[in-house]
């Protein structure tokens, strides 16, 4: 399989993303937890979430496979003026406090999973947001009850399977946040571990989920997938080297990017377990830099502007 081809990059740097020349960084949240209800042993089973909440330590201990340093933890900075399409009154901003819900239970004898994720409060949008979020883990979750049901019913001898992770807040400028999910699944009876990932961005104005292609200019005759196919094989060769790479799972079409997060540093493309490589590379990571792919952003889409509403984006 060839190697994504490669884009002028002289052509690249003609666009700049000028939109993004006022600085601001996500900030850093303390979180508490609140533990969901166990549910019934029934695989359709409903889960209610307890409303106590209790202080909680990162409660997924799988490793991650993220290279995203402490994205969350970076400091705050001067914001950029802000859109005067955008209500200044909406988003989360700096004052809003950033809960954390953990949706667990079992599932008869045969399964258990525990989901931890970020849950929003003191905003316009509290509810439409936290919908946003949570659903990520009712999808994830409803996925490996799937899976267990599936197993039963081919008559798969197995033991108990166990799925746990973790959704975490890795860009948030007050207009748009970026919610990573990490975790693993041990299937019963499985020689290894399965390693996963999700991601959801939301417009904090309304909690609007906002998918990828808001992001890109789709009326030029750079496509951008096979402008971010090209980067991201590059970084992945840098990362794995070129003998780990599977060149199928970096083709230019949109379910091989799907998974992508806008981030201070470059877009966050995630890709799944065995998608471009062996199984022990786990969900690889790239993060490409803004500057790289400023031909194909968009900046009158949605993302763009609630990117230019909180603050820059890093083009250095």
């Amino acid at each position: 399989m060839k190697k994504p081809s490669k884009l002028c990059g002289s052509k690249i740097r003609l666009v700049l993303f000028v939109s993004f020349l006022c600085l601001a960084s996500c900030a850093s949240y303390d979180g508490r937890s609140m533990k969901g209800e166990n549910p019934t042993d029934t695989l359709d089973a409903l889960v209610v979430m307890d409303p106590e909440s209790e202080n909680q330590e990162n409660t997924f201990s799988k490793s991650s496979t993220t290279q995203l340093g402490d994205l969350a933890s970076q400091p705050n900075e001067e914001k950029g003026e802000s859109n005067l399409d955008l209500d200044p009154f909406q988003g989360i901003g700096g004052d809003s406090d950033i809960n954390s819900e953990t949706l667990s239970g079992t599932i008869g004898e045969i399964g258990s999973y525990e989901l931890t994720f970020p849950q929003i409060s003191d905003t316009p949008a509290d509810f439409a947001i936290n919908g946003a979020i949570q659903s990520v883990a009712d999808k994830i979750y409803l996925n490996f009850a799937a899976e267990l049901a599936e197993m039963i019913n081919e008559g798969t001898p197995m033991g108990s399977s166990d799925l746990v992770g973790e959704g975490r807040i890795i860009f948030n400028n007050g207009y748009l946040l970026s919610v990573l999910f990490e975790g693993s699944t041990d299937w019963g009876g499985a020689a290894s571990q399965q390693l996963w990932a999700d991601s959801i961005m939301v417009d904090l104005s309304n909690g609007q989920v906002l998918t990828s292609e808001n992001l890109f200019q789709l009326e030029i005759s750079t496509d951008w997938k096979e402008l971010l196919a090209e980067k991201s094989y590059d970084l992945l060769i840098e990362r794995l080297g070129s003998e780990m790479i599977w060149n199928e799972g970096l083709l230019p079409t949109g379910e091989n990017f799907n998974n992508m997060l806008v981030t201070q540093p470059g877009l966050l493309i995630i890709f799944d377990q065995y998608q471009v490589a062996a199984g022990v590379a786990g969900t690889p990571t790239v993060i490409i830099p803004w500057v790289e792919i400023a031909a194909i952003i968009n900046p009158q889409s949605r993302i763009g502007e609630l990117v230019i509403a909180g603050g820059s984006l890093e083009i250095n």
